[in-house]
């Protein structure tokens, strides 16, 4: 089934479809989301919920940093290879990786790849994706 990005994604878009996956921006503490919902997933992109310095990964944990995105992404990735639908809140998630380029530039390449891989692989096909030349 097919990954979807959106800019925003609101309380009732999640309550409502408890079936789709809702990924967003976690880190190693866990999800930080105003909903508590058994649809939303976490991605982690750095360690702690804070904007200071101590909160980014850093390379010098790179090995230890990708075992935590390959198992993110496997989980998504077995949802969606189970015809599940993944809604991945893309702004937050995006703002949060390149904020990681600053402190962890290792990381950062194979994080933004591993998403962007999944968005390539699992894109939906037969609406704005696949005619976007023609919409423009």
């Amino acid at each position: 089934m097919p990954i979807i990005t959106l800019a925003d994604v609101s309380k009732r878009d999640v309550i409502v479809n408890l079936a789709v996956m809702f990924v967003i921006p976690s880190t190693d503490k866990g999800v930080f989301y105003p909903i508590n919902a058994s649809n939303i997933v976490g991605l982690r992109v750095k360690a702690a919920p804070s904007q200071e310095v101590e909160a980014y990964w850093r390379d010098d944990t790179y090995e230890v940093n990708l075992q935590k995105i390959d198992e993110d992404i496997k989980f998504v990735e077995q949802h969606l290879s189970n015809n599940g639908v993944v809604v991945l809140y893309e702004i937050d998630i995006f703002s949060e990786i390149t904020s990681l380029e600053r402190y962890a530039p290792k990381t950062f390449d194979y994080l933004f790849k591993a998403v962007q891989n999944l968005k390539d692989k699992y894109s939906p096909k037969g609406f704005y994706n696949d005619q976007k030349e023609t919409w423009l």
